[in-house]
């Protein structure tokens, strides 16, 4: 394999890491799905290694990066990202772009019948969900604008009438307790496959990958006042 024909991907917006590598024609080389514990990310340069190893390639020989931007896990999202920078800086003719991770979710749910319409679910806790709206553009998947933070089954239900709703495996039974009439209406996948980044508008490399997708605050603490030093 040449080594500027290999386009390489990585999502980790979830406690689970996806790898994959196609060629310039977008023939899959390699994909593999890979639940860490918690976000402990120390086993991703050897087995990005042994991805590229397999495509007949090394992790120096790749020429493109497809990285997932997200909505996700704080430190998974930045892990990924600076991981896949450190590979490519400094080397020419290596770029590499951030894709939603909501695109190849919405991808992976619905394994090629994609609908024009979609909305990426997930699992917010404290009894929400939230949601992140995209539209189908010849054959690929671009933002809508469309974000919440849905607090009531009656929101969910309303959106559920427009768009097509995907969502992880993992979060089934969360949204069985959210909306028990709706759970069965949403599409589920168990990964993210990280070869439908690089499918996903493969020649648009406009989108950094550290410009990452956050539904709400990481963190939820009220602001403190400055504590003052006298002079």
């Amino acid at each position: 394999m040449e080594h500027n024909t290999v386009r390489a991907a990585l999502d980790f917006s979830w406690n689970e890491a996806s790898i994959a590598l196609a060629d310039r024609q977008n023939n899959l080389l390699f994909s593999e799905t890979i639940l860490l514990n918690g976000h402990d990310a120390s086993v991703l340069p050897e087995r990005l290694e042994q991805a590229a190893d397999h495509a007949g390639t090394s992790l120096c020989g790749i020429a493109e990066w497809s990285v997932g931007t997200g909505p996700g896990g704080f430190t998974g999202l930045r892990v990924a990202s600076a991981f896949v920078s450190g590979l490519a800086y400094g080397r020419s003719g290596v770029r590499v772009r951030g894709v939603p991770s909501a695109a190849g979710l919405i991808r992976s749910a619905f394994a090629g019948n994609f609908p024009e319409k979609a909305v990426a679910l997930f699992d917010g806790r404290r009894s929400e969900i939230l949601a992140y709206g995209m539209e189908l553009k010849n054959g690929s998947y671009f933002p809508d604008g469309f974000t919440a933070v849905l607090r009531k089954e009656e929101e969910l239900a309303a959106l559920l009438t427009t768009v097509r709703g995907a969502a992880l495996e993992k979060d089934r039974s969360a949204f069985a307790a959210f909306a028990p009439e709706l759970a069965g209406r949403i599409c589920y996948t168990p990964s993210i496959r990280a070869e439908e980044l690089i499918f996903n508008d493969p020649e648009n490399f406009t989108s950094s990958p550290t410009d990452l997708i956050y539904l709400r605050a990481a963190v939820f603490v009220e602001a403190r006042i400055p504590r003052t030093i006298p002079l």
